[in-house]
């Protein structure tokens, strides 16, 4: 894992997911790549002014939040962009390679029935990068146990389990299996490729009517320090997120969930 990304918004909390980023890639010697993912959007020629005051000002507040923050000798750099967020990330992938995301779940605190603003679900409804969720005012620590709750045990790319691996090897993570059965699946849904079977001698299987019941049925049981879940095409969180949102009502985790991507 060599670049990990991590947009910052205007949320209180933007300090907090920084230095939990720093943290984690001074654990993992990798480079960090920071953008402001607050980008008003000015249509009208006659405000353009404004419109530079105002990324002017946004790229001096992250600047000033950096230099606040122990870097620990941490390479970081700002990432300026042209058109819209997704665009910019998605040009920067392009350029350097996003190892892994790292976001706060929402850019502010101010509607506490949301679980992913649309920074966080957009991350992971529309891109293809592992996204590292963190909660407010979480704080890195190598993690020991983590849970892994999905519903379709096929694997659709080739580079859906690389960040598992990767924590497996680098922090020596316990991971344990839970497969959730919800009704209607079919048999074939629930055939489970060698690929996460070898991830972990404990698998758990539990028939629920969503992935979040699972999780939450055998969360306090496991108690990871990390939750994997799976992303995929009109899969579970495709399905929840409208408008790149997550309600709590639908999932809601207050440990460090990391979002791999089984799509091709």
């Amino acid at each position: 894992m060599k670049n990990i990304f991590v947009p910052l918004g205007i949320s209180t909390n933007a300090k907090q997911t920084l230095s939990y980023a720093i943290d984690f890639a001074h654990h993992v010697d990798a480079d960090l790549f920071v953008m402001d993912s607050y980008h008003p959007s000015f249509k009208n020629a006659h405000i353009l002014n404004a419109k530079e005051a105002v990324e002017r000002n946004n790229q001096k507040r992250i600047k000033e939040m950096i230099q606040g923050i122990d870097t620990k000798k941490v390479s970081i750099r700002f990432v300026a962009y042209d058109g819209d967020f997704l665009s910019g990330v998605a040009a920067l992938n392009q350029e350097v390679g996003i190892d892994l995301v790292v976001t706060a779940p929402t850019p502010n605190s101010s509607d506490t029935t949301i679980f992913l603003g649309s920074t966080a679900g957009s991350l992971v409804k529309k891109t293809n990068l592992p996204v590292l969720i963190v909660p407010e005012e979480e704080s890195f620590s190598v993690p020991n146990r983590a849970l892994f709750a999905f519903k379709h045990g096929q694997i659709e790319g080739e580079k859906s389990l690389q960040p598992v691996h990767f924590f497996q090897k680098k922090f020596e993570v316990d991971v344990n299996l839970l497969l959730v059965k919800i009704p209607g699946q079919s048999r074939a849904d629930q055939q489970i490729d060698h690929e996460i079977v070898e991830l972990s001698n404990d698998m758990t299987s539990t028939e629920n009517a969503t992935v979040y019941q699972g999780v939450l049925e055998h969360f306090s049981a496991k108690q990871p320090d990390l939750l994997f879940v799976f992303a995929r095409k009109r899969g579970f969180f495709e399905k929840l997120i409208a408008s790149d949102i997550v309600y709590k009502k639908d999932f809601f985790t207050k440990k460090p969930l990391l979002v791999l991507k089984n799509r091709k």
